[in-house]
Formats: structure tokens, sequence, C-alpha cells
């Protein structure tokens, strides 16, 4: 069960401060001592991530009611506005998982947000227990584990689980998501922010939300996407929120005869499949997502559901579902090959913090459906996530949050809510119920839009005009309606060999980005 729960993660986003006072260039931009240029990253084969970057550390107390506490490190990263004469009110980037690093995030989507730093700071802020900040490194998802039998993988992990266990017992009170929101309001004052902006997606949207209730005076602006409240109770809603995506694929492809001809009910040979491997796992042979060396990976049913998955929270990804299905109930996994691949390369470059995250989900999440004394979910393909997870958190070490942290957030601070209208994870009526106590709050949803709308279309742009006008009111947002499904792959077209399945290797030079799958019954 440890096994499958980790494989879910592949898919799936403070009080105290040391003091140091800022002291403002002439430029507007704000000197502070602990943060300096970031160093060249050229030894490690990476360059800087953007020019004038600057890096450092901010130490805190891990528990800020305690002052002999030890002190902990919170990492920070901060893009200088591009206009010397810049707004006094940067952006926050807040990433999710729980357990992603947003200084490491940065590095894939500080571009995205360039139209806002031409104006403004742009601060990535590792959340305790990730990245630089006092990372809880766990050996769960070791590779080593993976090569073992399933037999005895499911040893391996308990062990591994056990040991992280010990290591954090102690600390783990400190890392919910209240903390992190004090460590965001510390590193805004430290910077010397009166008024910061704030950008959050998935389990980020709960950082920003929390902060909203906290601070409500120091946040000018806050958009969220992908919301992810509290109330989701990660994972129990999950499956039911996957299959409702997986539904929409169908229902596309069911509207398009020659689709339905082709690839037919994709929902049934899903379950089909997904059946077939709970009762005989498979063995396959596909290339290590950056060696290129050759590895055996045992697929189970709940391999195939967490892959299933992963490809639906991409929006060209699933348009490969209807044939990557069919022809795995066919019994060929030549692509479904593929889609792992890509699979275990998005896992290394999350780099979820496993301590962190299974401290913020059983302590902010499981609570809510362990009070339901009802932990069995077989929704989606067997994935089971809720049995997963609630045999993880059973013997996590217990923390208690506030009564308060569990009422919604009301909040009157401008919010830009954002929405995928295909999204398997945190789809529109999670949004909907947030904003039911958001009175100044705008709901854009991307008809086609899959998890994290974001970088989709004009959204990006529509996120800059929001923050420089700190208000969505007069936001005219209809160009997302231009964000439509894509048309179901069909098999005419170039599959293995299109641009999203080619990820560069170690030695491209030297190995073929072609994928040759074995595949073979135990």
């Amino acid at each position: 069960m440890i096994r499958s729960a980790l494989i879910f993660l592949w898919v799936f986003s403070l009080l105290y401060l040391t003091a140091c006072d800022g002291a403002h260039h002439s430029d507007g931009t704000t000197k502070v001592s602990w943060l300096t240029k970031c160093p060249d990253f050229s030894d490690v084969g990476k360059a800087p991530v953007e020019q004038n970057a600057e890096c450092g550390s901010l130490e805190l107390l891990e528990n800020p009611q305690d002052a002999s506490s030890i002190n902990i490190p919170v990492n920070v990263l901060r893009l200088p506005a591009v206009n010397p004469a810049a707004e006094k009110d940067p952006l926050f980037v807040i990433a999710g998982g729980p357990g992603q690093s947003a200084v490491t995030l940065a590095e894939t989507v500080h571009t995205t947000f360039n139209d806002v730093r031409k104006n403004r700071d742009i601060i990535f802020i590792d959340q305790r227990g990730t990245g630089k900040s006092n990372p809880f490194n766990c050996s769960l998802d070791d590779e080593s584990i993976k090569q073992l039998p399933l037999e005895k993988q499911e040893a391996a992990e308990r062990a591994a689980l056990q040991e992280c266990i010990d290591k954090y017992k102690n600390h783990v009170a400190y890392y919910t998501t209240p903390y992190a929101v004090a460590d965001l309001d510390a590193v805004r004052k430290a910077l010397g922010y009166e008024k910061i902006n704030l950008w959050g997606g998935s389990y980020g949207s709960r950082v920003v939300l929390e902060y909203l209730r906290r601070f409500p005076a120091h946040a000018r602006a806050a958009v969220i996407d992908g919301v992810a409240p509290v109330a989701i109770a990660l994972p129990w809603f999950m499956e039911a929120d996957g299959l409702a995506a997986l539904q929409s694929i169908n229902k596309q492809c069911a509207e398009d005869t020659t689709c339905v001809a082709t690839y037919g009910d994709i929902v049934q040979k899903a379950e089909q499949v997904s059946a077939q491997l709970a009762r005989q796992p498979l063995s396959m042979t596909i290339p290590h997502p950056r060696k290129q060396e050759k590895i055996t990976v045992q697929l189970t049913a709940d391999d195939f559901s967490s892959v299933i998955r992963f490809a639906l929270y991409n929006r060209e990804l699933s348009t490969l579902l209807p044939q990557v299905i069919s022809e795995a109930a066919s019994g060929d996994y030549q692509v479904f090959a593929s889609f792992i691949y890509l699979a275990k390369s998005k896992s290394d470059l999350m780099g979820i913090n496993y301590g962190m995250h299974f401290s913020v989900v059983c302590a902010e999440d499981y609570p809510l459906y362990r009070a339901k004394n009802v932990i069995d979910s077989n929704v989606f393909l067997h994935a089971q996530m809720v049995q997963k997870y609630s045999t993880i958190c059973a013997q996590w070490p217990k923390v208690e949050l506030p009564q308060y942290y569990w009422e919604p957030i009301k909040s009157d601070v401008p919010t830009l809510v954002l929405s995928g209208g295909f999204d398997p994870a945190t789809p529109p009526h999670w949004a909907e119920l947030v904003l039911k106590n958001l009175t100044h709050a705008t709901h854009v949803v991307a008809p086609g839009g899959h998890h994290i709308i974001t970088q989709e279309g004009c959204v990006a742009q529509l996120i800059a005009e929001f923050v420089a006008k700190g208000d969505g009111a007069s936001l005219e947002s209809e160009c997302v309606n231009n964000i439509q499904p894509l048309a179901i792959h069909l098999p005419s077209s170039t599959l293995v060999n299109s641009s999203y399945l080619s990820l560069p290797t170690e030695n491209s030079s030297a190995h073929s980005n072609s994928i040759h799958v074995h595949v073979k019954r135990d």
C-alpha cells in the first residue's frame, strides 16, 4: 500500500524571524544583507535561473513559541523587477505538492511571470521541509527499492517509512501549513515589503488562502490556480474527480464517430485492464528516465491507475489516452510504456519531499476522512488511495491543529481564481466552494484546461493584468474560451515520436529516445 501511495505522488503541489533591516536603493529595489547574487550553477551543468537573481536563507525558529527551539533556514530566491522604478509589492510564488521546492520550480516556470516581473520582484520560497529549507528527506522513493520484486518492495518501503518517522517524529508538528504561512510573512517583513501579491497552484492555493486569513493587511491581491482547500481532504475526493475527468475524455471521444469507432468506451476498457492487472501484474522493461539503461518495472493495477491519472493532468497527453487504453486492453503496452517513462522523469523533476508531504496531509487532510469512520474507496481503477494514505497516516506522528483551521476562509482581498474544466484533481467545483466566502473574487474557467492553467493560452497575460490592477472586476477574460479540449489523437498521426514524448537523455548523441518495451506475464 505504501508503494502505491508513492506512485500516486508522481502526479500530484512562524512567527519569529531573525531581524534584518532593508535599505532602499535609488532604483527602488531593497538591499537585504542575507540575499546575495545567486552562484553560477555551471559546475553542475545548469545556468543561473536569471541574471541578477538573488539567493539566501532566513533563519527562523522551528517552533516560534519556544525561544530555545532550533533555528532552521528558509530558502529564498528573488528575481528583481526589470523596471528600475519597480512597484513596491512583489509577487510571491507558492509551489504545490505538498512537498515541492518553489526554488527548484522557478527554473522551469519563472518566465511565465515575465510580464509581472517587468514592474515587480518575483519571490520563490522553499516551504519549510522542502528544497533547502530544512528538507524532510526520506528514502521512500529510493530507486533500489523499486527494482525489488513486488513482495519485497512493500517490506522495504515499510522499513523506509518507519526510518522516516523515527528521524522526524519530534519535528513534524511544526511543518504544517499554518507554520509555512507564518514563514511567508516573516520573509515578507525581512525583505522590507509592506504588501505582497501571491500566486499559488494546487496545494499552493491552500497556502495562499491561509495567508489571506492570517495576514490580510499584508495581502494586496492573490491568484489561486487549481484550488485545493482543506475540505478537499487529500486524497478523499481525488478518485471521483479523476474518474469524472476520464469520463469527460470518454464523452469527447463518443461525440466523434471516428474516435468512438476506433477506440470504443475507454472507461470500460480502462476498468477491464485494471481488473486484469489486479489479478496478474505485468513485468515491463523500459529505458531509465535519464540514463536510458534498461530497467524492469512491475506494472500493477495501482501503477496503471497512477499513470492514467498522470496523463489526465496534462492537456496534450490526455489526447493520447483513448489509444493508450484501447491498446492496453488488447495487450499492447508499447505507448503506455512511454507514459511510465514520462511519469518517472516528471517525478524526478518534481523533487517531492515525502516527509513534509505526509506531515501536511496526515495533519490536515487525514482527520477529515478519519472522522467519517470510512477509509474505503475504490472509484478510480483500483487506485484505493484513501486506504493507502490511511495506512501511512495511521503510523505518522499525530499533530493537533487549531479548530479554526478547518473553517471556511473568508476574505475580501481581490482574488483571481483559475480552474481547468478537465482537471482530474482540483476541478472547478472546489473553486466554487471557496468562492462562497471570497467577496472580491473573479473565477475564470478554461473549458479545455487541465490541472493548473497558468501557462495555457492567454492566462499568464490575464494574471499580469490582474496583478497590475490589483482587481479583477474589469478583467476581460473571454480569451480563455479559446482554451478548448484538444482533438483526441487518432492513429493516422505521429505518436511515440511526437515532441512532448521526446525527452533529453544524459548522452543524447549516444542513445536513441525511441522506446522499446518488453512485456511479459508473471
